[in-house]
């Protein structure tokens, strides 16, 4: 009798216990190959994650309605929108999740470029930091991203062919405990004051380490990114190792004439806070 009481209590305490909400899959290329660095995520709120280097996910839904919109986007690749009922069902046939290239017809641009500025938010003695976002739930604080505008339209009318091509992006890391992170560079047009089309069409991700911190470079030249208009320019935390907690760079407000954006969230929509900035910078030939 004492044994069966036991195991009524025991059963008991279970019940109470929520079990976690995962949907489970992996990206794939038409071809077959994995797709690393996906980004997954119910549209306009900060529920997402990022797809490990082997295109696997883990996607956390306790709180996700039925009829709620999952946006799965790539660099390359043409986005796909499920309602999450419709996407358990796809995985629950396969765990597979395929998206199509992209085809890119670029205009041939060729500048010799008679000058070289370097341009952005230089200071970095500063008590505030801007922090990628943390969870309860591994891997769902991925693809929360912070950017800046910079200012292009009066260089590029300086050049022969009105446009100006990026050489080079600088950005100051605050600090960082992870054993390694890695942060991808993002290039967006802006439409309505706000970060909208990639302008990259590949990946450019940045590895940084437990301890370092000051100033990361990174070289834009060999990507041919020739712009006539303003654009942002993120970070976008897509990797992270096991052991860590907090991942950041410095913050400045007021920082008069700036513009700071931040994306909690995979595929959440954009704020946009005036005055504001994080240490970075570009090189710009022209």
């Amino acid at each position: 009798m004492y044994k069966l009481l036991l195991m009524y209590l025991f059963l008991g305490s279970v019940s109470f216990l929520k079990a976690q909400d995962v949907i489970k899959g992996v990206m794939l290329a038409r071809n077959n190959q994995a797709i690393p660095y996906v980004n997954i995520g119910v549209v306009n709120t900060p529920i997402g994650t990022v797809s490990d280097r082997d295109g696997q996910f883990e996607l956390v839904v306790d709180e996700v309605k039925a009829g709620d919109s999952i946006k799965i986007s790539a660099i390359g690749f043409y986005s796909r929108v499920f309602v999450l009922q419709d996407l358990r069902k796809l995985l629950e046939q396969s765990p597979q999740i395929v998206l199509t290239e992209m085809e890119y017809i670029l205009e041939e641009i060729t500048i010799k470029p008679l000058s070289f500025e370097e341009f952005g938010f230089d200071k970095t003695s500063m008590d505030r930091n801007t922090n990628f976002a943390i969870s309860k739930y591994p891997r769902q604080n991925l693809g929360a991203e912070i950017a800046r505008k910079f200012k292009m339209t009066k260089y590029a009318k300086r050049s022969k062919n009105k446009v100006c091509r990026l050489d080079l992006l600088k950005f100051y890391l605050g600090y960082c405990d992870y054993e390694w992170a890695k942060l991808r560079v993002m290039v967006y047009s802006l439409e309505n004051g706000q970060p909208a089309e990639q302008l990259l069409n590949e990946n450019v991700i940045v590895t940084v380490k437990k301890g370092q911190t000051g100033w990361v470079e990174v070289s834009l030249k060999s990507y041919d990114l020739f712009v006539n208009e303003d654009i942002a320019i993120g970070l976008e935390w897509i990797d992270h190792s096991p052991e860590g907690r907090r991942l950041s760079l410095p913050i400045a407000f007021p920082a008069v004439g700036s513009t700071h954006f931040y994306q909690f969230g995979s595929q959440n929509a954009w704020r946009k806070f005036p005055n504001m900035s994080t240490p970075m910078m570009i090189k710009v030939a022209y």
